[in-house]
């Protein structure tokens, strides 16, 4: 395993050995591609920000929804002010963003759910950076949120669903 590390796997590209903190120091403001040969992880600058500067970084759990689920969605019942400030800062500096809603969502089914869907409509390409954004911010800022934030993506040439359209659209056209 210790071999592919040390072996680029294009001619032309070298390999440097360093510390993690000294790499960030050095690169800071970059994208970083970390382990390209292997799991090639994505760190953006805010990331590597709170990396150097000791804070805890964002995290999120992956669910994909149920087949047939019935669900009730509206606006928020509860007030979203800080989240829809905090979001609507980072997606104005980021600009990748074309609009994002707000939806109060109550699941009926064996299991009930109310959480807030945060529905953003962005270029695929943006997906994973917009994740990794949106969860750093909502952790570094700490809004208030009364309900638990689910995140789902669309693409400026979907449709949007009519959940998003239920909800309130906080940003963008």
């Amino acid at each position: 395993m210790r071999w592919r590390l040390a072996q680029p796997l294009r001619d032309g590209i070298s390999i440097v050995a360093m510390s993690g903190r000294r790499l960030f120091e050095l690169t800071r403001g970059a994208t970083l591609m970390l382990n390209p040969n292997i799991d090639a992880v994505a760190l953006y600058p805010p990331e590597i920000t709170a990396i150097l500067e000791g804070r805890e970084l964002g995290y999120f759990a992956q669910q994909e929804p149920i087949d047939n689920e019935v669900i009730l969605a509206g606006p928020p019942s509860v007030s979203t002010n800080e989240v829809d400030e905090v979001l609507r800062e980072l997606f104005e500096q980021e600009g990748t963003v074309r609009a994002a809603y707000l939806a109060e969502v109550n699941t009926q089914s064996n299991k009930p759910e109310e959480f807030i869907l945060l529905g953003i409509v962005a270029a695929s390409v943006a997906k994973e950076r917009l994740l990794q954004l949106v969860t750093l911010a909502l952790k570094t800022k700490s809004p208030r949120m009364d309900l638990p934030l689910s995140i789902a993506f669309f693409t400026p040439d979907e449709a949007l669903p009519d959940i998003c359209h239920r909800g309130i659209q906080f940003y963008g056209t």
